[in-house]
């Protein structure tokens, strides 16, 4: 636990705000821990991310370009996600041509891109 305390501003609606308190009461724990965590996973997420190596200094043009594959990362990630999702459904009974709708694809291009993995 850190020595000194570390205080902000969170700007959320009150709706989301009474959300997430009862998030971390539901846990047992107390917001400041929640947050704390929160904040924690942030920053060791990042640590593994392409942007964790931008210099504070960077030029924009080495900005721009780490955004991009930061950019290219997450969308890689994002299609891994889909492919399993889209395998699941497709092995619970769910047609090629709702799983394509679901992603906005074709029914063929669906299963050409998220059909089975050898």
């Amino acid at each position: 636990m850190p020595t000194a305390n570390q205080l902000a501003r969170v700007a959320v609606s009150p709706e989301t705000w009474t959300a997430f308190r009862q998030a971390a009461l539901a846990q047992g724990i107390s917001i400041a821990a929640y947050l704390g965590r929160l904040v924690e996973r942030e920053v060791r997420r990042r640590d593994d991310r392409p942007v964790a190596g931008l210099a504070p200094d960077a030029s924009e043009r080495d900005q721009a370009l780490l955004a991009l594959e930061e950019v290219r990362a997450s969308i890689d990630e994002l299609d891994r996600i889909a492919g399993r999702l889209a395998r699941s459904a497709a092995m619970n009974g769910a047609s090629w041509e709702g799983i394509g709708t679901s992603l906005r694809l074709g029914a063929d291009q669906a299963r050409r891109a998220y059909g089975q993995r050898g």
